[in-house]
């Protein structure tokens, strides 16, 4: 999945895109998530003043789950995003293994001493 790159105050070279793209294939890609929509925003927030006032965000929507939000704050992008890229891989398993853990305690059928016999 090739994910939409929105840049907001920030030049994005056409490397950094592609780090960025890179990243994120290899970390969420490799565990095979059904990921219908990845979208990342990257904004700084003071300009030229410089600073650690650069933002990464990254939406990531999964089928039937709620859609999974993380926020990396700093001065150099490429570690945002694979900061960010980390912590979505981990929010998305934690997800999936509580969706599993409630599955299987929804959907159990209670055994009487009629259906035994």
């Amino acid at each position: 999945m090739k994910p939409t790159i929105v840049a907001k105050g920030v030049k994005l070279s056409r490397r950094l895109r592609e780090h960025v793209i890179h990243r994120l294939s290899l970390t969420l890609d490799r565990k095979h998530y059904s990921i219908q929509a990845m979208k990342v925003r990257i904004s700084d927030q003071n300009g030229p003043k410089g600073g650690i006032d650069k933002h990464c965000q990254l939406h990531l929507t999964l089928p039937g789950l709620p859609t999974v939000v993380v926020t990396e704050k700093g001065d150099d992008i490429a570690a945002m995003v694979d900061q960010a890229a980390h912590r979505a891989a981990q929010a998305i398993d934690r997800l999936l293994s509580r969706a599993k853990s409630i599955r299987h305690t929804k959907y159990t059928v209670p055994v009487t001493e009629a259906a035994l016999i």
